[in-house]
């Protein structure tokens, strides 16, 4: 049943999903204490897709992405979208986007997928927006 309304708020324009930003905190404590890879991916994007802002940055939070990102038993869209959100959230302080850019730069990355590789790249060339 959760799986099934957070993949219906996937499909949300950004305009109705600003509504949730109020649960931002509930949304990122739901990822990182789920064991379903479903909900944790799908919590995960919904969290991606909402303003994020210097006041929402949460250590705990940071740290878990951190983690998650460079695991190789996780699915890689759930790596993916951990590393997206660790470079917004480190994107407001500079000795954090040093750490990232150190974490990434560091990564054995011949053993991750594709998508893994590509938001990596973007990330240390300044693609990722």
């Amino acid at each position: 049943m959760t799986r099934n309304a957070l993949w219906i708020l996937t499909k949300a324009r950004k305009k109705e999903l600003a509504v949730l930003h109020e649960l931002l905190s509930t949304l990122i404590d739901q990822a990182m204490r789920t064991k379903n890879l479903s909900v944790r991916r799908l919590t995960l994007y919904i969290i991606e897709r909402q303003k994020m802002e210097v006041d929402d940055l949460r250590t705990d939070f940071l740290d878990f992405c951190l983690d998650q990102m460079i695991r190789i038993e996780e699915p890689p869209a759930i790596q993916a979208v951990c590393m997206k959100l660790a470079y917004r959230m480190c994107r407001f302080y500079p000795e954090l986007s040093a750490e990232l850019k150190r974490t990434l730069e560091t990564m054995e990355i011949d053993y991750y997928k594709p998508a893994v590789k590509c938001v990596r790249n973007r990330i240390l060339s300044g693609k990722l927006k």
